[in-house]
């Protein structure tokens, strides 16, 4: 019970951070936009690279150097891409509040959405593969496999949570639209900002 405790609030100190996945969630979640779809492809994708990270690869994946640099280069270009996007979107005059006035995605179109703002984020793999990976890197096999599931059940409830919680409000919460997409805008670029200070750093431009 112990390990299964520290593995689900482990994930939950570094899932609730609002970051370009969560940013997401809310603003589908307020569109209300396939919202089970979004949640079950964050959920599937963390099953994926938590067990990736707590099984014995994320040590590995750690420590290659040249692939985290790559990852933080196609992480900044999404995040900025993403970023302005949020922007424009708080800057346009709308005239109304209600959810219905937003043009819906497609399926295919939010699912592809979705996997990029998960996977081209390099801060999901820190969290979920190289974090929860090392911290696991302790536990016997049966204990990794309790640490994972106390992981994952943290991941279940808080994307199924915050998707359908914003996607029950959302005839409020679409009041707000517009600072949403600002603050989103905000914390990609910052994003952008501090994944772009990494590299440099890797490169030895920065002490």
């Amino acid at each position: 019970m112990i390990v299964f405790i520290k593995g689900f609030f482990l994930s939950v100190s570094l899932i609730v951070a609002i970051g370009a996945q969560n940013a997401f969630i809310i603003k589908q979640g307020i569109h209300r936009n396939h919202i089970f779809a979004i949640v079950s492809t964050c959920f599937i994708c963390d099953i994926i690279l938590m067990c990736v990270g707590i099984f014995g690869v994320g040590e590995l994946l750690a420590k290659n150097r040249y692939l985290n640099i790559g990852i933080a280069i196609v992480g900044i270009a999404f995040v900025v891409w993403y970023g302005i996007l949020s922007l424009k979107s708080a800057l346009k005059k709308q005239g109304s509040r209600d959810f219905s006035d937003f043009k819906k995605l497609s399926l295919k179109k939010t699912l592809a959405l979705t996997l990029a703002v998960t996977l081209l984020n390099p801060q999901v793999y820190l969290d979920a593969v190289f974090v929860i990976g090392a911290y696991a890197l302790v536990f016997d096999f049966s204990q990794k496999v309790i640490f994972a599931v106390g992981a994952l059940s943290a991941s279940f409830l808080w994307f199924f949570g915050l998707g359908y919680f914003t996607h029950k409000l959302s005839g409020i919460l679409v009041r707000y639209i517009r600072f949403i997409d600002a603050f989103t805008a905000f914390i990609m670029f910052f994003i952008a900002y501090s994944l772009a200070i990494y590299v440099l750093k890797e490169w030895g431009v920065l002490g």
